[in-house]
């Protein structure tokens, strides 16, 4: 986990978290490679179309194995292929833009705690 220096409005960090995202019927669970208030990036072995509206889940750990499950509305706003160890993956950039203060309050407050311990 590492604070990634940068401009954006909300912080960012590196962190494996479990999301799952929901295309119409379709959903599939992957891990973040690194997560902010404003959204999500991850490795996926299929492309999202661009634009594509989802549903993401996501389980912010609370402490003591316990976590926290939050859920809003999100875009694909960038999928790009990539070659990682010989196999073609998508690099996928989700902007949440359906999202609950109360959601965006607990995401940025973990994203503020892993920042402080680095």
């Amino acid at each position: 986990m590492g604070r990634i220096n940068e401009k954006r409005k909300t912080p960012r960090v590196e962190e494996k978290l479990p999301i799952k995202i929901m295309e119409g019927d379709r959903g599939i669970v992957v891990e973040t490679k690194n997560i902010s208030a404003s959204g999500a990036y991850l490795i996926m072995d299929k492309p999202m179309p661009l634009m594509s509206k989802v549903i993401v889940t996501l389980l912010i750990p609370e402490g003591a194995g316990r976590n926290n499950k939050v859920q809003c509305g999100g875009t694909v706003v960038r999928t790009s292929p990539a070659a990682i160890n010989d196999k073609t993956l998508y690099e996928t950039a989700i902007f949440f833009d359906e999202i609950t203060e109360k959601t965006k309050s607990m995401i940025s407050k973990h994203v503020k705690k892993l920042m402080d311990q680095n």
